[in-house]
């Protein structure tokens, strides 16, 4: 039997925009259905600025991990950036826990094993509910963090819990005096007394809301610290929260007026072949674009639009292919084949086993432990009797992080700013150092391979598009899409 678990939240005012009201939001599990195609929660009446807490239910979920995507819709039916959150859908207690516990172990920091960390002595028994003293005598001052599990009498241990804490040089001081200061920080401890000051009313206890400016910072992902200071000038443990800065969505006050093409390279905004259109609003119309100037293969078009202000949207494109006539599938297909995220030749993929005139059926790709976590892209080609290979077909798909300290620090490796013009920059945790980079395009093309320590990376020689960035750190590896505009 599985657990039902409800996933309550608050979306907050990261879910806003500069003009128009939130009307209503989307959810959906795992993988994008595509704006407009999730499961849609009204907001009676519609709100400026949304917080309030929902239930989502999980029921029809397989056993594992999955991440919930949330995003808000406009009343104009703009969307925002998506808010994400990981969770685990568990089988329930009575199904796992058929033998008595009978063990603890505890580590600091570093998972030394399964079986390995030390060991908590309790008696035999279905359900454990007491407290345990655990000597920090030998730990460093400074932030660690505590990782506990059980083990019961089949040998079985279960997933971890862990709680962050810190050693500091004096006895454990108790809130007897009232606060009288606090300050903040993103992303790096510039040390106690030294991060960006808050004014706050003096007091036993703190409880108002903050206003913290991030309108300098550039695009990417980050994490806000804040502690606070009583009268015996002793500093808190800090309090932290992961946040994005994302440029607001644009609302076309300005109606469209143009429409270019290209195909392959960009000539540079404006510098496309114009079609001539009506103003308007929105666009909705069939456009005929000559390829006869093509040569035969696989070519890319590329589209966007411009308003009377002379803005142009981001370009959307399509993979097409020129061919003569004789080349369309008037043979069976005879062989298939994937790979991911690199192509390693035609024919030189992992065999799937198909025939016929066409293909509609499920096969299973299997992915493999060594795969970073993050981003990946999936891609499947055919070939037919006469030996010709159809184009690419592709799917993206997410490797979800482990349980582990590795995977937290992977996790908060920040790459920024997507989408980027010119330079990428790579924010790493503390004693990360990248040991390889490479960028690979949506072809599965490795276009730079560095094995330097970079902390940047230019791609004003790289074209527009979708890529795939991959890191490999002394820690573990990460890939993630990026978007060069």
């Amino acid at each position: 039997m599985k657990r039902l678990l409800y996933l309550a939240f608050v979306l907050a005012s990261y879910l806003m925009y500069a003009q128009g009201d939130v009307s209503e939001i989307e959810y959906y599990f795992d993988t994008d259905p595509g704006i407009g195609n999730g499961i849609s929660i009204d907001i009676d009446p519609d709100v400026e600025i949304l917080n309030q807490n929902f239930d989502i239910p999980t029921t029809g979920l397989p056993i594992g991990n999955h991440k919930l995507f949330v995003r808000a819709v406009k009343d104009d039916g703009s969307a925002s950036y998506y808010y994400s959150q990981s969770f685990s859908i568990r089988a329930a207690n009575a199904t796992f826990n058929s033998a008595d516990i009978d063990g603890f172990e505890y580590y600091f920091n570093t998972d030394p094993g399964i079986g390995n960390g030390t060991q908590l002595t309790v008696t035999d028994s279905e359900l454990i509910s007491e407290s345990f003293s655990i000597p920090t005598g030998s730990l460093s001052t400074g932030s660690h963090r505590l990782f506990i599990r059980t083990k019961n009498s089949d040998g079985s241990h279960s997933e971890y819990d862990n709680v962050a804490f810190s050693i500091s040089n004096g006895p454990a001081v108790f809130n007897s005096n009232d606060i009288v200061a606090a300050e903040y920080y993103f992303d790096t401890d510039p040390g106690t007394g030294n991060a960006t000051n808050i004014s706050i009313p003096s007091g036993e206890t703190l409880n108002e809301n903050l206003a913290i400016l991030t309108n300098t910072m550039p695009q990417g992902n980050y994490r806000a610290f804040l502690r606070v200071k009583n009268t015996n000038d002793d500093w808190s443990m800090y309090d932290r929260v992961t946040f994005s800065v994302v440029p607001l969505a644009g609302v076309n006050m300005a109606d469209i007026n143009t429409i270019e093409y290209f195909f392959n390279t960009d000539p540079g905004i404006g510098l496309g072949n114009n079609i001539t259109i009506t103003d308007a609003e929105t666009v909705n119309q069939n456009v005929a674009i000559p390829t006869a100037s093509l040569s035969t293969g696989t070519h890319r078009l590329y589209i966007r639009v411009g308003n009377t202000n002379g803005t142009y949207s981001l370009f959307t494109h399509n993979v097409i292919s020129v061919k003569t006539p004789a080349f369309f599938n008037t043979v069976s297909i005879v062989a298939a084949e994937y790979f991911i995220d690199i192509d390693p030749g035609i024919g030189n993929a992992n065999t799937i086993v198909t025939s016929g005139d066409d293909i509609d059926e499920d096969f299973v790709v299997t992915t493999s432990g060594s795969l970073a976590m993050g981003d990946h892209y999936v891609y499947v080609r055919v070939q037919n009797s006469d030996g010709t290979w159809s184009l690419l077909e592709k799917q993206h798909f997410e490797i979800e992080g482990t349980l582990s300290m590795a995977s937290e620090i992977i996790s908060e490796i920040s790459i920024y700013p997507n989408p980027t013009q010119n330079i990428l920059n790579f924010k790493l945790p503390n004693n990360t150092i990248i040991e390889s980079v490479e960028l690979i395009d949506m072809n599965g093309k490795r276009i730079f391979h560095s094995t330097e320590a970079l902390t940047t990376m230019d791609l004003s020689n790289v074209s527009n598009g979708v890529y795939l960035l991959q890191l490999k750190t002394n820690i573990g590896k990460l890939s993630k899409r990026i978007v060069k505009q």
